[in-house]
C-alpha cells in the first residue's frame, strides 16, 4: 500500500485550512491520511473518505504540474510557512512526520509602509527577486522586481529588461527581506539571458512581460522558493481574485526614497469598464487599456498602490493547491503617479502569456 503526499482541506473547530496529507490507495478504496500534528499522536490514524477532501493529479499542463512539484517540495521542508491571507503558519515536524500549525498574533507589519502597504515578514515571499543594473555587482543599482518561477527563470516586466542610464539588467538577488540585509543573505545570480515577449515594443506598455535566465541553477532553501503561475482562467467563479497582494522594494510614495524592507500592498480588483475609464488612449497605451492582456488593481477609498521601483514584481494570490505557495496572476507594469489619489495600477495579465512562458521555462 503506497502513500503519496498531497494537500487536503480539513475542517477543525477553530479553523478551516488546507493541510498536508498523504493519499493511500488500498484495493479500490482511496483514503486521505491527515498529517496535522494536532489531530493526534498517531498521525496515520486519521482518515477521510476520498469524496470529502480535495487532491490534485498531474495532467501534463506544465505550469500546473510544476506547481504541484513545488508543493511537494515545500511540504517536506522544516521551514516556517505563512498562510496567505491569515495569521496561521505551519512548519514540518521531522520527528513526528506531521505539521505543526501555529497562530501568529504578530501583524504582517508593525507600521504603515509603501503606498498603503506594510513591511513583509522574512521568508513570507520567498520567490521575490530584486534586479540589479550596472557594470559591477558590488556597485549595482537595484531598481526593479521579479518573481522566481523555476530554478533558472525569473518573471519580470519587459521595461525592466534595461535601464536608459544603466543598460541591461545584469543581476538578480534572492533571499533578502531588506536592502540593508548583510551580504551573506543575498543570493546573487548573473543574468545569462534576457527574453522579452516578442511583441513588446517599448515605450509601449502592452505585452510588458519578460523572462530572465540565471547563469546557474537557483538553490532553494528557507529563504528562496519559487512561486506558482496562474494556470486556470477563472478557477473559483468571479470572486476568487477580488483581493491580491503586490510586493516590492519600490518608493514609499511619490518622489520618496525606495523602501529598505520589502513592502506588501493588499489591492482590490477593478472591473474592465473602470480600468478603461482610468486608462484611455495614451502615447504608451495607443489603444487604451486592454482587458485581455492587462488587469488593474488598487483601492477606491484610500491611497494604496505600487510605486516607482516596484515594476516587474508580482501581483499574487493564494495558490489553488496550497496556502503556503503563491500564484502569480500579474506583473507590475504601469500606473499614474502614486501616493496622490485613490487609484489603480496596471498589471500584465500572466495567464494570457502562459503558453509562451511554458515554452521557454519548461520546453520539454
Amino acid at each position: 500500500m503506497e502513500c503519496v503526499r498531497v494537500r487536503t482541506t480539513v475542517v477543525q473547530p477553530w479553523k478551516t485550512s488546507e493541510m498536508n496529507a498523504t493519499r493511500r490507495v488500498q484495493g479500490v478504496k482511496v483514503f486521505i491520511c491527515c498529517t496535522d500534528c494536532e489531530l493526534g499522536d498517531i498521525t496515520d490514524s486519521f482518515r477521510l473518505d476520498a469524496g470529502t477532501p480535495v487532491w490534485y493529479y498531474k495532467t501534463g499542463e506544465k505550469a500546473r504540474d510544476h506547481c504541484l512539484d513545488y508543493v511537494a517540495l515545500e511540504t517536506k521542508t522544516p521551514y516556517r510557512c505563512y498562510f496567505v491571507y491569515d495569521q496561521y503558519n505551519t512548519s514540518y515536524n521531522i520527528t513526528r512526520n506531521c505539521f505543526d500549525v501555529v497562530h501568529d498574533d504578530t501583524p504582517s507589519g508593525s507600521s504603515s509602509g509603501g503606498v498603503g502597504g506594510v513591511p513583509s515578514n522574512r521568508d513570507q515571499f520567498r520567490h521575490m527577486a530584486l534586479l540589479g543594473y550596472g557594470d559591477n555587482i558590488d556597485s549595482a543599482q537595484w531598481i526593479c522586481g521579479g518573481s522566481l518561477i523555476s530554478n533558472k527563470f525569473i518573471l519580470t516586466a519587459g521595461h525592466c529588461t534595461a535601464s536608459a542610464l544603466l543598460g541591461p539588467v545584469r543581476y538578480a538577488a534572492l533571499g533578502i527581506l531588506k536592502r540593508s540585509d548583510p551580504l551573506e543573505l543575498w543570493q546573487r545570480y548573473l543574468v545569462k539571458r534576457i527574453i522579452p515577449y516578442p511583441l513588446y515594443k517599448p515605450p509601449s506598455k502592452y505585452h510588458d512581460i519578460a523572462l530572465l535566465e540565471s547563469d546557474t541553477e537557483v538553490a532553494y532553501n528557507k529563504h528562496v522558493f519559487p512561486a506558482c503561475l496562474q494556470f486556470l482562467a477563472n478557477p473559483r467563479g468571479d470572486r476568487w481574485n477580488l483581493l491580491a497582494i503586490a510586493t516590492g522594494w519600490g518608493a514609499l510614495g511619490h518622489k520618496r526614497e525606495l523602501a529598505d524592507v520589502m513592502q506588501a500592498v493588499y489591492l482590490d480588483r477593478y472591473e474592465a469598464h473602470e480600468c478603461s475609464q482610468l486608462y484611455p488612449k495614451h502615447r504608451h497605451l495607443r489603444h487604451g487599456y486592454n482587458h485581455t492582456t492587462q488587469m488593474c488593481y488598487g483601492n477606491r477609498e484610500i491611497v494604496r498602490d505600487t510605486c516607482e521601483g516596484d515594476s516587474g514584481g508580482p501581483l499574487q494570490v493564494g495558490s489553488l493547491v496550497a496556502k503556503c505557495v503563491y500564484s502569480i496572476i500579474g506583473v507590475t507594469s504601469t500606473g499614474k503617479a502614486c501616493g496622490f489619489t485613490s487609484n489603480s495600477g496596471v498589471y500584465t495579465r500572466v495567464i494570457h502569456y502562459l503558453p509562451w512562458i511554458e515554452s521557454i521555462v519548461w520546453p520539454d
